[in-house]
């Protein structure tokens, strides 16, 4: 059992080390990155596998400074604050305030993930892969369940169709808010609008998120409430 708390580094010999801790950091980064892909956030599989692998490639390129010309500290340093751009860039602004901070918070984690592996601890880099996984499916399960919406709202939305260029707006606001279209139902207005019912149960603060981005919609005319 020595491969759980010995460094892989140590244990096998060049460069099988190196492709092995790659390989895993790749699997650990796409396992955790299927959880945004499956909710479909900004940063998926692919963005995750390869911020891990990244992190684990120039954590064991400080290793081999650490012999010759420098200090593996500096390089881990540096992954710590260059990942903090690539977190920023998931962010987005809106007129309700911040979203994607989760999915900002595991490009960080897993950059921690592809650190550890790369130092040779694959057992440290899996435990906190089922850690992180842990936290996004089940703790966001119960956190929607203790402190989610109770109440099932319903609005009446008149806008103006234009061609069909509204209706695909609206539509990505409601997959954004996780509405499906099984709550929406459709019907001609007045002066050729349109009229949507829409039934959604958001928390207080994510409900007045949306109804804020309604509202800031030029070709919305009204919202029934």
């Amino acid at each position: 059992m020595s491969w759980l708390n010995e460094s892989w580094h140590v244990l096998l010999p060049k460069p099988w080390a190196s492709i092995a801790l790659a390989v895993f950091a790749v699997l650990c980064g796409a396992w955790v990155g299927s959880e945004r892909e499956r909710r479909e956030k900004p940063a998926g599989l692919r963005t995750m596998a390869l911020v891990a692998l990244g992190s684990c490639a120039f954590t064991m390129v400080g290793y081999a400074f650490t012999s010759n010309t420098g200090d593996s500290g500096r390089v881990a340093a540096q992954i710590v604050a260059g990942i903090g751009f690539l977190g920023a860039g998931v962010l987005i602004r809106g007129t309700g305030g911040v979203q994607g901070a989760t999915t900002a918070a595991t490009i960080w984690i897993v950059a921690a993930i592809g650190m550890a592996i790369g130092a040779g601890y694959v057992a440290g880099g899996i435990g906190l892969a089922l850690l992180t996984r842990g936290v996004l499916s089940l703790v966001g399960r119960w956190e929607q369940t203790h402190f989610g919406a109770k109440n099932l709202s319903t609005i009446g939305l008149v806008f103006d169709p234009d061609h069909g260029k509204t209706e695909i707006k609206i539509e990505q606001l409601l997959a954004e808010f996780a509405i499906t279209h099984t709550l929406v139902s459709r019907s001609d207005a007045a002066d050729g609008r349109e009229r949507w019912q829409i039934q959604f149960q958001l928390t207080a603060r994510h409900a007045r998120e949306f109804l804020s981005e309604l509202a800031n919609m030029p070709e919305v005319y009204a919202i029934e409430r």
